[in-house]
């Protein structure tokens, strides 16, 4: 259906349908290489022209104590993109009135959109700011204050998705951020360990309770997301691992999580790039030309939104009881059965097989006035069926 404005006030920064796609792509080493003063940052053109998209959003990492990097925000912002900064502070004592005022100063100076994601992932014991939540909740309250100097700066709470339990001590409030967000991955191995694998968690499972708790009020972004297909305990490349998982995150993003309006893509190699503790697993997806395909197909599904767009031409809204006119269907099925087969059924007579997750869509026959019964069979990889749903409603 064709999209509807938000019920709410937009935040800042916020599209009024649709979501953004975004990406971090400083350390692709397939990319060419941009310095800004300090830092190094992934060349934009080639990455959207290797994607297929032109991405709404590029993401870079920014110690606090350093400097508003105005050059290589504007270099964002030449490409219709919204730079968003991870900007971390080793200690919540750095964040002072007379910090803040310089930072505030540049963001003024610079004119320009930009979100920042302060303090991410407090809510795990890997970050510095994390042992007093009373303490970060002040911290972040100081720096919301700061910002409302800065009209085009969008504030980002972002927890990680786990640990799922604790994330809400450390939330500021409704009136202290501009977005909600929470980073999340798909990993084939929890915890580097080859007796717990990943493929029984979909990706939905870790945007769940950050969504549900926070999506009336506030937009919601993915702040980094990615899914492996290579591990440093299992070398051999899983490219249909990272299929399936982009694909099951998102296809479920317009048809359940229509408050997402922001989701970014962590494109890189931590096996070589990251830290020694964290070279786990490799997200990039110029390293494999399948992934990379399945990427640039769902960035360019209609509901997600490039550089310089703010609305979405549809949105997906549930089976309606009264149907008035033509419809397209397109079936959704949480299953931890990598590949599902759809069937659809309109009185009795099939009019559409989909393969999930990848999906597909399907358009209504024309149907005479009354009563009609849609049937939605779902059946495994093996083809033994598994569950149904029925929908009885009313054409005009």
């Amino acid at each position: 259906q064709p999209a509807r404005g938000a019920e709410r006030a937009l935040a800042r920064l916020e599209p009024e349908s649709g979501c953004m796609v975004g990406a971090f792509i400083d350390r692709d080493d397939r990319l060419k290489s941009r310095r800004f003063g300090p830092q190094t940052h992934g060349e934009i053109e080639q990455f959207n022209r290797m994607a297929g998209r032109s991405h709404a959003s590029f993401f870079t990492y920014l110690g606090f104590q350093r400097e508003f990097p105005a050059d290589w925000s504007h270099y964002v912002r030449q490409h219709g993109a919204i730079p968003q900064l991870a900007w971390e502070p080793q200690s919540l004592s750095q964040v002072t009135p007379e910090a803040l005022n310089r930072f505030v100063a540049a963001l003024q100076r610079y004119g320009g959109p930009v979100i920042l994601r302060f303090a991410s992932e407090m809510n795990g014991a890997w970050t510095p700011y994390h042992r007093d939540p009373a303490a970060y909740r002040q911290a972040f309250r100081q720096v919301h204050q700061a910002l409302r100097r800065a009209p085009k700066a969008a504030l980002l709470w972002c927890p990680n998705a786990l640990p799922m339990d604790n994330f809400a001590a450390y939330y500021p409030g409704d009136d202290a951020c501009d977005w909600v967000g929470v980073n999340f991955y798909s990993v084939m191995f929890l915890d580097n360990d080859p007796r717990r694998p990943g493929d029984w968690i979909h990706p939905i499972d870790l945007l769940q309770r950050v969504y549900a708790r926070f999506s009336k009020t506030k937009p919601i972004a993915i702040g980094e997301y990615a899914a492996s297909h290579q591990s440093s305990v299992h070398p051999t490349q899983r490219i249909d691992f990272a299929r399936i998982k982009m694909s099951q995150l998102y296809q479920a993003l317009p048809l359940r999580f229509p408050a997402v309006k922001l989701v970014s893509w962590y494109n890189c190699n931590n096996l070589i790039q990251a830290r020694k503790e964290r070279q786990l697993n490799n997200f990039q997806l110029s390293d494999v030309p399948e992934i990379l395909e399945e990427y640039s197909g769902w960035v360019n599904e209609p509901w997600f939104l490039g550089a310089g767009q703010s609305t979405a031409p549809r949105q997906a809204q549930p089976f309606p009881s009264v149907v008035p006119g033509p419809l397209e269907i397109e079936p959704w099925v949480r299953s931890y059965e990598p590949n599902p087969q759809v069937f659809l059924r309109l009185d009795g007579r099939l009019i559409g097989l989909h393969q999930l997750p990848r999906g597909g869509r399907t358009l209504l026959p024309e149907l005479k006035p009354g009563a009609h019964r849609l049937e939605v069979l779902v059946y495994d990889t093996s083809g033994r069926y598994v569950t149904r749903k029925v929908y009885a409603f009313q054409a005009l």
